[in-house]
């Protein structure tokens, strides 16, 4: 631009000079002014343009510096968002997994609802019934027959409930076996109550949610025999030692609940059912002497059972049975056997047996004894002791399956052989 300028300015005093020179109205002096003023800006436009060309040579390293900087800024922010990146998309792996997870236990807690809900409809329809039943009675005389009705059908409902082939009774103690030495004071052992399966499973602690899966009896008494046994982790923890597997499922009260009992597949690994065990379950423990158990489950020939205090503060053990595949209620009962001083309790052929113990070295016996039919009383039964030991037993649970009492005591896994005899039979 100043080099064309100053030629600009060369080619107009020339044309100027030229046209003054022949006439163009200005004197001599003028026009040797006129050139003068144009050389002089021509030798200035020459001067301004060398000085533009070498001007920028000096902050153009400066620039190409600051470029490498600002490229450099820009590589590290890039990277760290493509870390930030990767980190966001692992974590949305991560909750969309989880959203699967709480989507399977949604389902499976509104199935669980509906069955609940079912189950209450139809006892209110049974209320409903029974309401409309008292409000049309019309005299005592009738209110009287209809008691005697209704006690004769609940006596029949009950020999219908427990019609299992099975009229044997405790006699006493034959022998004792320690299976198993885990040092640990509190857990439960058994194997599945109905299934003919030889795995043995191993529940350590009064809370914890880890159990042990053994291919046999040996395998659970020699840990060096192979196969090793497997972890299960269950994702619910249980409460106490009263746990009893019965179908491949395992029966446990929830830990942190008064009164949830929780139906566990171990095959799939999630929680198939639950229920809320009525009649004051879990506001007392169910034996004083095992301080960890406020609901013992337990299993016989008849099927699922459980144990638990009454809401007094020195009240009955109440006896209910369920059903296991609904986990409805199917009868419960107010037994005269009191929850002080015991320890442990098991159900024999519909007939429920309490061990108490006075502590310490002090004698572990059978002092009161219920059955629902009324054919077994306390009379008939001898005195049965269990054969001394140091600490209370955390649990004692009959398996119908090989006739046997699974305890433990004091860290020993034990095995009592029994004695029984045939029930007097119903009149």
């Amino acid at each position: 631009m100043p080099r064309v300028g100053a030629r600009g300015c060369q080619l107009w005093t020339l044309s100027w000079c030229l046209s003054a020179a022949t006439g163009g109205g200005s004197g001599h002096n003028e026009i040797i002014g006129v050139c003068q003023v144009g050389n002089e800006a021509e030798r200035l436009g020459r001067d301004h343009w060398s000085e533009m060309l070498s001007y920028p040579r000096k902050p153009i390293a400066h620039w190409h510096s600051l470029v490498e900087q600002g490229l450099q800024k820009c590589t590290q922010a890039t990277r760290e968002y493509i870390e930030d990146f990767r980190e966001f998309s692992k974590n949305i792996s991560v909750m969309l997994g989880r959203c699967q997870t709480y989507t399977s236990e949604y389902k499976s807690a509104v199935h669980n609802l509906v069955l609940r809900v079912e189950r209450a409809q139809r006892e209110i329809d049974y209320l409903e019934y029974l309401r409309e039943a008292e409000v049309c009675t019309e005299s005592e005389d009738k209110m009287l027959t209809e008691k005697q009705v209704q006690g004769a059908e609940e006596e029949k409902r009950i020999r219908t409930l427990l019609n299992a082939s099975c009229d044997n009774m405790l006699m006493g103690i034959k022998s004792l076996k320690i299976v198993k030495k885990t040092m640990d004071t509190d857990g439960s052992w058994m194997k599945d109550a109905v299934r003919d399966s030889p795995k043995v499973y191993l529940l350590i602690g009064s809370r914890n949610n880890t159990v042990w899966e053994f291919a046999s009896i040996r395998a659970f008494m020699e840990d060096s025999t192979k196969p090793a046994p497997r972890k299960l982790i269950l994702t619910h923890s249980w409460q106490g030692t009263g746990q009893v597997i019965y179908k491949g499922f395992l029966f446990f009260h929830s830990q942190g609940t008064p009164n949830e009992i929780i139906k566990y597949n171990l095959q799939k690994r999630t929680v198939e059912d639950r229920m809320l065990l009525s009649g004051g379950a879990g506001r007392a423990l169910a034996y004083p002497r095992s301080p960890s158990t406020y609901i013992d489950l337990a299993a016989d020939e008849h099927g699922l059972w459980a144990i638990h205090s009454g809401p007094s503060i020195h009240g009955h053990l109440v006896l209910t049975k369920i059903e296991p595949d609904t986990l409805g209620v199917e009868h419960s009962w107010d037994t005269p056997c009191r929850s002080q001083d015991a320890e442990a309790s098991f159900l024999l052929c519909g007939v429920l047996y309490v061990v108490y113990s006075s502590g310490g070295l002090g004698p572990h016996h059978i002092t009161c004894v219920y059955d629902p039919l009324g054919a077994v009383m306390e009379e008939d039964l001898p005195n049965v002791f269990f054969p001394r030991r140091s600490r209370s037993h955390s649990m004692i649970h009959y398996n119908p399956r090989d006739k046997q009492l699974y305890a433990w005591n004091d860290g020993n896994q034990i095995i009592y052989k029994l004695q029984t005899k045939r029930k007097q039979p119903l009149q």
